[in-house]
């Protein structure tokens, strides 16, 4: 419940500005593993991962292709927040830039996969600080 007071307010405020990137048109929807496994959805540009736990908003800030389109490389900006479970000392917000590669598997079915570099913010020590995640999944676009 504690992650719903920042997902929905952080959900709206991304759904409703514009996009970076106008290259990316339709909507996708899919699974994907970012901050755990979770379901992942992307309406122009706007990248959304969210699980029981976490939820990260990414925006495109840059778009490349190859010829064909069946290739995408790209770079995101957004942030993120993952719920440290019971004790809010282990809660943990932070800004990151996905830098990663999409294919084109089918007309509808896209895959990615992306490295995250971050940096978290938290009252645990332990748990704030740049690192470098990453993550993959599957989208469906329509």
């Amino acid at each position: 419940m504690k992650l719903l007071r920042f997902a929905l307010p952080l959900l709206a405020a991304v759904i409703s500005a514009p996009s970076l990137a106008s290259s990316n048109n339709g909507f996708g929807i899919g699974v994907a593993y970012d901050l755990g496994a979770g379901v992942t959805a992307q309406f122009r540009g706007t990248s959304i991962f969210l699980n029981s736990d976490a939820v990260a908003v990414d925006m495109r800030l840059q778009n490349f292709r190859n010829d064909r389109g069946t290739l995408f490389a790209y770079i995101d900006a957004g942030g993120f927040y993952d719920d440290g479970g019971r004790d809010d000392y282990d809660d943990r917000a932070g800004v990151r830039l996905p830098i990663g590669l999409t294919f084109r598997i089918a007309p509808s079915v896209q895959a990615y996969i992306q490295a995250v570099p971050n940096f978290a913010f938290s009252d645990n020590e332990r748990k704030e600080g740049f690192e470098v995640d990453g993550a993959l999944g599957v989208r469906l676009r329509f």
